[in-house]
């Protein structure tokens, strides 16, 4: 699987991402991590709210070192902006933010592509040791992401057939009442559980819940009545 969806379960991956980033790469201040999917989806984090800005510049744009460098999929640098004539938003964006340097490392795991953008308030050079380790944090954090989102699929899956496995063993149940209460075939039982639940605008799965808890005391003559308009529908 390599679509994700969830914006909310994604960010603290990618700020995750940044800040490990950061530590490993002396004399950076800030990141930003930019996530795409190969259908196009994207997501985005930083370990600063300036930088998110410099982040969504670049999207816009479509020009800045982390957008060269998703392209490329080959590092891009920038040792010193002020020297620097690439990128005008963005380098004009970055120096009144007091940055003075970035490097912006792609990498690619599972079909997606991250790019972790890393800052400095200095005229700076990432090393070749520091840019590796980004790169095997950035894999690492996508297989980790990925195999989260199957489990969290996975579950959710379950939970659904749960539910739905209950919701069928109610209703048969409240068919069973019903066809005992009116003395009719089961299809036409469920036809007036049908029928009640768009009477009352409620799920069946609710309707027969409630049959069910009842055991169908009060509810006869209702019941008849629905199964007489069923009948008559279906003559």
């Amino acid at each position: 699987m390599t679509t994700v969806t969830d914006d909310a379960a994604v960010a603290p991956w990618l700020v995750g991402l940044g800040r490990r980033a950061m530590r490993c790469s002396a004399g950076c201040r800030g990141a930003t991590v930019f996530l795409r999917c190969p259908g196009g989806e994207g997501h985005s984090a930083a370990t600063h709210p300036d930088l998110a800005v410099l982040a969504a510049l670049q999207e816009e744009t479509g020009a800045g070192p982390g957008v060269e460098a998703a392209r490329s999929l080959r590092t891009v640098e920038a040792a010193d902006l002020v020297a620097d004539a690439r990128w005008p938003d963005f380098r004009v964006a970055a120096l009144e933010r007091g940055l003075r340097a970035c490097a912006a490392v792609p990498a690619m795991a599972e079909g997606v592509t991250t790019t972790v953008t890393l800052y400095a308030f200095r005229p700076w050079r990432l090393t070749a040791a520091a840019r590796a380790a980004v790169v095997v944090l950035a894999e690492e954090t996508v297989g980790g992401l990925l195999r989260e989102q199957a489990r969290t699929g996975a579950e959710a899956e379950a939970e659904q057939l749960r539910t739905a496995m209950v919701s069928r063993a109610v209703i048969d149940q409240a068919i069973g009442i019903v066809t005992h209460l009116l003395d009719c075939a089961p299809d036409r039982a469920f036809d007036v559980l049908r029928a009640l639940s768009q009477r009352t605008n409620r799920k069946l799965s609710a309707v027969a819940a409630e049959l069910v808890r009842a055991r169908g005391r009060g509810s006869t003559r209702e019941l008849r009545r629905l199964l007489g308009e069923v009948r008559a529908d279906g003559a």
